[in-house]
């Protein structure tokens, strides 16, 4: 098996990705047979003691509404909904989440330090 320490969309061969996406935080190997993968097992894990200022709450309205919706209302795109789960703790999502839950959601201003932050964890 062939290491290759690159992001999906640093390999020509593959599909570029929005730089928001799940899959393109982790490192993308190359087998002997030239076939790319992911390692399945990674996550994202935030700290339970991180400071509540980098976080608002969020009420789910009088409606189930999917994580991609709520994405989409407080970050512009559908695309990280796997930030609501991970800074959550959900680890198997259901499609919907149940109104009137209450989560915890980070601030939008900071989305994109912290993406870095992360993309830069995973690259060590």
């Amino acid at each position: 098996m062939k290491d290759v320490p690159l992001k999906q969309n640093d390999i020509i061969d593959l599909p570029q990705l929005e730089s928001f996406r799940y899959e393109n935080l982790f490192n993308v190997y190359q087998n002997d047979k030239d076939q790319y993968f992911y390692n399945i097992l990674s996550k994202v894990n935030f700290p339970s003691n991180m400071d509540s200022a980098y976080f608002d709450t969020y009420v789910v309205p009088n409606s189930n509404m999917p994580y991609t919706l709520i994405s989409y209302k407080l970050y512009g795109t559908t695309l990280l909904w796997w930030l609501i789960c991970s800074v959550n703790n959900i680890t198997n999502p259901v499609f919907f989440i149940q109104a009137g839950t209450k989560i915890k959601v980070l601030k939008p201003e900071l989305v994109s330090a912290i993406i870095q932050s992360i993309n830069n964890d995973n690259n060590q």
